[in-house]
């Protein structure tokens, strides 16, 4: 598989949307900066927009309906930050992957490779924002099972809960010091093989 070809899709993707005019379309969306409803059909339908692109139409109930406690909370808290930071490049991208990934039919092959960009966008994201530590750490195994239920051969794990470097399931990303064993941040989600469990393609990590 190339490990280009997600990366490569999503810049095609991201690159056929407007970002200016959505970011106009959904930036006062927000209680706190709504305007008082004119009744126009435009609010509408950058509600219908602002709607799809945080999955609001396609995700489960017991996400969007989570209360804190509840095992899908995380979820339910990731796809509100992400819809309220539209205007940040990551955020734009990200949203745009995820839709691209649960709306677009393809190939197994392609799905996975837009998968492991779109782990890849959601690390960044978290980083760049940040997202709490504590939100985080039981996000990522909730995102990953929630992009594996697209997968049939394969499915996507989270490494977060890893400290320590293991070249069997791990590669350093650049900027990464080769000596270190002691991992700082996970990069990328890892990929098993569902009927043997075997290591598809290894996370990416920094030490």
């Amino acid at each position: 598989m190339s490990a280009d070809l997600g990366k490569k899709v999503l810049e095609a993707l991201v690159r056929s949307v407007d970002a200016r005019a959505l970011g106009e379309a959904v930036k006062d969306l927000a209680p706190a900066k709504a305007a008082p409803s004119s009744g126009g059909g435009g609010d509408e339908t950058a509600r219908a927009v602002l709607r799809k692109i945080v999955l609001s139409d396609i995700l489960d109930d017991a996400i969007l309906g989570s209360r804190p406690g509840d095992t899908s909370f995380p979820l339910r808290m990731f796809f509100g930050a992400l819809g309220d930071e539209l205007e940040n490049e990551t955020a734009f991208a990200l949203a745009n992957g995820i839709n691209f990934y649960f709306r677009a039919a393809m190939d197994e092959e392609a799905k996975l490779a837009v998968g492991l960009e779109v782990s890849r966008l959601y690390y960044r994201f978290a980083e760049e924002q940040p997202l709490d530590a504590e939100l985080v750490r039981p996000l990522s195994p909730l995102l990953a099972r929630l992009m594996s239920t697209e997968l049939e051969q394969v499915r996507l794990e989270s490494v977060d809960a890893a400290r320590i470097f293991d070249s069997a399931l791990h590669e350093r990303a650049m900027g990464s010091d080769p000596s270190n064993a002691k991992i700082s941040a996970p990069k990328s989600f890892l990929c098993r093989v569902v009927s043997n469990d075997r290591v598809r393609v290894k996370a990416t990590v920094r030490t």
